[in-house]
C-alpha cells in the first residue's frame, strides 16, 4: 500500500477511535434515510486494495491493486427531486506484480507512470457523472458515462489492452447499480433501534466475478455524538448473494468453469445522522474460486484468492484545494529534477563517437546481402544494406507503391529480390479458427503468386484476444522456404511454386506447446538443418534436416519459448545462441550440448526478443514482465566458449518488439505495462543514455546511418540516433490496425503489414 493510502487510512483510524470514545446518545433509534439537500457540496474520497493470489499452469502469481478516486459533489435541484453531480477530480492507479510495477497519478504526474492508464484516466479528470433521484431519494437516472468513454475514445491509442477490456465496464448503468449499492444500499430508510439489523446488496466491483454481489446484514452497535453532531455506528457482514449461480470471469485472463469456493465480507461505517450523509465506511472482502484456464472446457485447473480492502470518506473542499496545491508543487519539482538528469546524461554522451560494429546474430541463408530472406533481414540484425534513402519525407510520408488486404496474423516479410513471402489467417472468423496460409507474392506489384492452406485448429484454451497469429517468420534456403505456424506445423516448401515438399507437426510429435497466444519463434538455418526451439524434456532446442524433415538432433531440458534462436561466434567456435523461458545459453550448433547459460527468467517464461550480438562479443538481452535488460560478455575459457554477465538493468524492457545495435549502443522501445520509452543503451555499462516518450512501444531497423521505427499504431519514424538524442527527422500514419510486426527493407523499399493490409513504400 503506498504511503498516501497507508497516511489516510490512519486518519480514519483515529476517526474511528475518536467516534467510539464519545459518548453514546440517549436516544435508543435514530432514522436512518438519505438526504441530499440542494445547494450541498463537498469532496469525496475513497480508496481501493485489492491483493490476488492466483495459481494456474503458468505459474502462481499475486498482484496487487490500488485505485484512488477523488471527487467533488454539488447537490441541485432536478424535476422533484435532486441531482447529485459528481466532478472526478483525482485518479490514481497503481498495479504491482511479478510483472513490474504501473501507475498513474493525476495530481503527481510521473515521467515514469503509464501511459496506457494515462490515456485512459487522464481524458476523465474535470468529467461529470450525474445521479438522479425523486422525492423519495430513488435513483431514476444515471448520466455522464458516455461522455467519458467518447473522450477516452478519441485519445487512446489502438495498442492499449487494458481500454479494451475496461471499456464495456463504462456504463451508465453499471455507474447506477455501483452508486446504489456504494451510497444507498446501507440507508434502511426507516427509523432504527440500537441493535437492530437490515440487510440489503451489495455489488463488489472489484472482484474478477462479473457481477459478483453479497447479500449485506447491517447492523446499528450505538449512536454516537461527537461536536453536537449525531452519528449512527453500523457493523455488517456479507455473504455471497447467489452462491450457486454459474459466474462469469471479469478479467484479462480467460478462464472458464467457475465455481465460488467462498466469499466474505465484514465492516463498519458512520452515517452523519442530521445530514443523512454516509460519513465513512470501511470493509473488507476475501472470495475464492476455482475454474479452468483459457475459454474452452476442457482447460487445466486454476484458482484465484482476492483480498480486497475499502474505504470511503468525506472531507472538506478546502483540505483537498490545500492538498492539490501541495501535490502540484511536488509535481513540479520532480519534473525539473527529470529534466536536470536528461540534460546531464544528454552532456556525458554528447562526444562519444559511434563506430560501427558487425552485429551478425544468424548466417544469411541466401548469401545476398541486399535481399531480406528470414526473420531480421540478411544477418538476423534488422539491418539493411542500402544506401541513398530519404533524409525527410514529404508531408503526406513517403509515396505508397501499392497497398492490399492480406490477412490475420503478424508472421513479417522476407524477400529474395522478386517475390514477398509471408503466413497469415484468413480474416473470415470460421476459417481464421481452422486453417493457416503461405503466401507468395510479387514484389513490385503486391499481387498473389501461389498461397496454400493448411489445417491449424485452435487448441482449446488458446487466447484469442490478440489474435492466433501465426507470428513465425519464414525463411528461404536457395529454392526452399521453410516455415513454421502458430499451432507448430513446420513445412518445406518450393518457393517458386508453393508445391509442399515436405511437412511436420510439432505439437503432435513432440508436444510442442502453442505459448497460450500461439507459437512464435522463427526457424533458423544452419548449414544443412532447420532449427527450432521446442521446449521439454530433452528437447529444448530441436535440429531438423533441411532435405527431409527428420530429426537429426535434440537436446536439453529448457522450457518453451517466443524468442528465436541465433548463432555467434567466440573465437574460432561457432554456438547457438538460445533465449529460453528463463535463461539465456549457449549451445554447440552440431549436438546441442550446453556450453554456458545465463539466468532471466521472467512471470510466465515470456523471454520474447531477439537476442542483439555485436562483433566485441557483447550479447544484450531484453525482456518485459518485470525483469529488464542484460549484458553478457562471451568469451572463450579452456578452449570452450564461456559466458559472463556484465551488468543488469530494469529501465530497459524490451516486450515483444527487437532492439538494433549500432556502434557501442542498443537502440529500441522499452516497456510492457507501464510507460513506454525509446532509449539507447550503452551495450558495455547497461546505463541508459536518453529516453523519449515520443514514439511508444516499436519495431526497428536501421540503414544508411538512419533509423526506420515503426509503432504498435501504424506510425512509421525517420529518425538519427545518437549517444547523445533521438532526432525524428520525419514521420506518417499508415494505419490504425495494431501494427506489432517489424518492417522489411530491400534496397529503398519498405515492406509493412498489420492485422489486415499489406503495403510497399518508397524510402528513396
Amino acid at each position: 500500500m503506498s504511503l498516501l493510502l497507508i497516511t489516510r487510512a490512519k486518519r480514519l483510524f483515529v476517526l474511528t477511535i475518536c467516534l467510539l470514545a464519545t459518548s453514546v446518545y440517549a436516544q435508543e433509534s435514530v432514522n436512518l434515510t438519505p438526504k441530499f439537500e440542494p445547494g450541498a457540496s463537498g469532496y469525496v474520497e475513497g480508496n481501493e486494495t485489492a491483493k490476488t493470489t492466483s495459481k494456474s499452469p503458468m505459474g502462481d502469481f499475486t498482484m496487487t491493486l490500488e485505485i484512488q478516486r477523488g471527487l467533488r459533489v454539488d447537490v441541485s435541484t432536478h424535476g422533484d427531486g435532486v441531482r447529485v453531480a459528481s466532478t472526478l477530480d483525482r485518479l490514481g492507479f497503481v498495479f504491482d506484480s511479478a510483472i513490474g510495477r504501473t501507475f498513474y497519478d493525476s495530481d503527481i504526474p510521473d515521467e515514469e507512470q503509464s501511459e496506457q492508464w494515462e490515456q485512459i484516466l487522464g481524458p476523465q479528470i474535470g468529467m461529470t457523472l450525474n445521479i438522479d433521484l425523486d422525492a423519495d431519494h430513488k435513483v431514476v437516472a444515471s448520466t455522464g458515462m458516455d461522455e467519458i468513454v467518447q473522450k477516452v475514445d478519441s485519445g487512446v491509442t489502438s495498442g492499449n489492452m487494458f481500454w479494451e477490456y475496461e471499456k464495456p465496464k463504462y456504463t451508465n448503468e453499471r455507474h447506477q447499480a455501483h452508486w446504489e449499492n456504494m451510497v444507498l444500499s446501507i440507508f434502511p430508510n426507516r427509523d432504527i433501534k440500537v441493535g437492530e439489523s437490515w440487510t440489503a446488496p451489495y455489488l463488489e466491483p472489484l472482484a474478477e466475478l462479473k457481477d459478483f454481489s453479497f447479500e449485506c446484514t447491517y447492523t446499528l452497535d450505538k449512536v454516537v455524538e461527537k461536536n453536537g453532531r449525531t452519528f449512527a455506528v453500523i457493523s455488517f457482514t456479507g455473504k455471497p448473494a447467489d452462491p450457486d449461480r454459474k459466474y462469469e470471469a471479469d478479467s484479462m485472463m480467460p478462464v472458464s468453469n467457475i465455481k465460488l469456493e467462498s466469499a466474505t465480507l465484514t465492516g463498519t461505517a458512520a452515517i452523519y445522522v442530521e445530514h443523512g450523509e454516509l460519513f465513512r465506511r470501511e470493509d473488507h472482502a476475501e472470495i475464492s474460486y476455482s475454474a479452468t484456464a483459457g475459454a474452452g472446457e476442457n482447460g487445466p485447473p486454476t484458482s484465484s484468492h482476492s483480498e480486497i480492502t475499502r474505504t470511503y470518506a468525506l472531507k472538506t473542499l478546502e483540505d483537498r484545494d490545500a492538498e492539490k496545491k501541495a501535490n502540484a508543487e511536488l509535481a513540479a519539482a520532480k519534473a525539473r529534477e527529470a529534466e536536470a538528469a536528461k540534460a546531464e546524461r544528454r552532456r556525458r554522451f554528447a562526444e562519444t563517437e559511434q563506430t560501427d560494429v558487425n552485429t551478425a546474430i544468424r548466417p544469411n541463408p541466401s548469401g545476398v546481402a541486399s535481399c531480406w530472406p528470414q526473420w531480421g533481414g540478411a544477418h538476423g540484425d534488422f539491418k539493411a544494406d542500402t544506401t541513398g534513402l530519404a533524409d525527410k519525407w514529404p508531408d503526406g510520408g513517403p509515396k505508397t507503391l501499392w497497398r492490399r488486404d492480406l490477412g490475420d496474423g503478424y508472421s513479417s516479410i522476407i524477400d529474395d529480390g522478386d517475390r514477398l513471402y509471408t503466413m497469415y489467417r484468413p480474416t473470415d472468423p470460421e476459417k481464421n479458427k481452422s486453417e493457416e496460409h503461405i503466401v507468395a507474392l510479387d514484389a513490385k506489384t503486391g499481387e498473389t503468386v501461389w498461397d496454400i492452406s493448411y489445417d491449424a485448429p485452435y487448441d482449446e484454451g488458446m487466447d484469442a484476444q490478440f489474435g492466433h497469429g501465426p507470428h513465425s517468420t519464414p525463411v528461404i534456403v536457395g529454392d526452399r522456404l521453410f516455415a513454421v505456424g502458430s499451432m507448430v506445423n513446420l513445412h518445406c516448401v518450393d518457393k517458386n511454386t508453393g508445391k509442399v515438399i515436405w511437412e511436420r507437426n510439432l505439437h503432435k510429435d513432440y508436444e510442442a506447446s502453442t505459448m497460450q497466444y500461439g507459437y512464435g519463434a522463427s526457424p533458423l538455418a544452419y548449414k544443412d538443418l532447420i532449427i527450432l526451439p521446442v521446449g521439454g524434456k530433452g528437447q529444448a532446442v530441436v535440429a531438423f534436416k533441411q532435405s527431409d524433415g527428420s530429426e537429426a538432433w535434440k537436446n536439453q531440458d529448457f522450457g518453451p519459448t517466443h524468442a528465436s534462436v541465433g548463432v555467434a561466434k567466440a573465437g574460432d567456435k561457432e554456438e547457438l545462441i538460445l533465449f529460453s523461458s528463463a535463461e539465456v545459453a549457449g549451445l554447440n550448433p552440431e549436438n546441442g550440448d550446453l556450453y554456458w547459460r545465463v539466468e532471466q527468467p521472467t512471470q510466465w517464461g515470456a523471454n520474447i526478443s531477439t537476442p542483439v550480438l555485436g562483433d566485441d562479443g557483447i550479447l544484450f538481452i531484453s525482456s518485459a514482465y518485470g525483469m529488464g535488460s542484460r549484458g553478457v560478455q562471451l568469451s572463450v575459457e579452456d578452449g570452450k566458449p564461456a559466458a559472463n554477465e556484465l551488468w543488469y538493468n530494469n529501465k530497459m524492457r524490451v516486450h515483444h518488439g527487437n532492439a538494433v545495435r549500432v556502434g557501442g549502443f542498443v537502440y529500441g522501445a522499452s516497456g510492457d505495462f507501464g510507460p513506454v520509452f525509446y532509449a539507447a543503451v550503452d551495450v558495455k555499462t547497461g546505463e541508459l543514455a536518453w529516453r523519449s516518450r515520443d514514439i511508444g512501444k516499436s519495431t526497428t531497423i536501421a540503414a544508411d546511418g538512419k533509423l526506420i521505427i515503426l509503432n504498435e499504431d501504424g506510425k512509421l519514424f525517420l529518425a538519427k540516433a545518437s549517444p547523445a538524442e533521438l532526432d525524428i527527422l520525419s514521420s506518417a500514419e499508415l494505419g490504425d490496425g495494431r501494427t506489432w510486426t517489424a518492417p522489411t527493407l530491400v534496397g529503398k523499399t519498405l515492406f509493412v503489414r498489420d492485422r489486415k493490409q499489406i503495403m510497399a513504400l518508397d524510402l528513396g
